[in-house]
This record gives C-alpha cells, sequence and structure tokens, in this order.
C-alpha cells in the first residue's frame, strides 16, 4: 500500500470498461480521494459541470468523444487542471498527440497503482502551488 495520500484531492475518472473504471475509482477512494465516475465523455462533462474537479484521469479510447477532445472541452470551461492519460493504448504517435493536446502525463495499462497515486498527488500539489 503507497503512503502517499489522496485526501482533499477530487478526481474525475473517465472510461468505458465498466469494471477498470469500478477498480479504478475504489482504488483511489481508498487512499482517500473524491472520485467520480463517468463511462464517457458526454457524462464526465456534465460531472464536471456541476462539481469541484482537481484532476482528470481519462482514457483516450472513448464511444463517441474520445479522451482528447474530453480534455480540450474541460479546458475551454475552467482554469486549468492536471490531466492524466491512463490508457491501453502504447504508441509513440498517439502519445504524442496526447501531450500535445494537454495531457500532463500519459501512463500505459495496467498501471502500477503506487505509480499513479504519486502522479497524480505531485500534479495536483503543483497545480495548487501555482493557483496559490
Amino acid at each position: 500500500m503507497t503512503k502517499t495520500s489522496l485526501s482533499n484531492v477530487s478526481i474525475l475518472c473517465v472510461d468505458n470498461y465498466i469494471d477498470s473504471l469500478e477498480l479504478l475509482k475504489l482504488s483511489l477512494e481508498l487512499q482517500g480521494a473524491q472520485v467520480y465516475a463517468a463511462i464517457s465523455a458526454e457524462e464526465a462533462l456534465r460531472i464536471f459541470a456541476t462539481n469541484r474537479i482537481d484532476i482528470l484521469v481519462s482514457d483516450l479510447a472513448l464511444p463517441q468523444t474520445d479522451g482528447i477532445a474530453l480534455l480540450k472541452a474541460v479546458r475551454k470551461h475552467s482554469p486549468p487542471i492536471p490531466a492524466v492519460a491512463l490508457t491501453g493504448i502504447s504508441d509513440a504517435a498517439v502519445r504524442e498527440k496526447a501531450t500535445a493536446a494537454g495531457f500532463d502525463r500519459y501512463l500505459v495499462k495496467p498501471v502500477d497503482e503506487d505509480k499513479l497515486i504519486k502522479v497524480i498527488s505531485d500534479l495536483v500539489a503543483k497545480n495548487r502551488k501555482l493557483s496559490a
């Protein structure tokens, strides 16, 4: 179990595979995070519009609207929040496209839980310092 705590961190997780999404949600909640889960970009945008979100963790391959389009929509309607692409796609061109679109980190599934928690914690802490 990791020593990094995610208490007082609000995370929006997006993945169209419900089992992966539920496992991710549970894992992050066990570290103290408030986790909102969405199975589509459309659902994620509805959640984002009505809740304070500190970080977006999204798969890239989503139905209808992909993770890159989701990030662009999120960044249009809010102060910038950090974003992590958590995806099964390990292609370098896709990684470059995601990074160019604004994802702060690109992690390939399956990702080590401690690594993901550390990435989230570090990005949120950095963003909070910049916003202060």
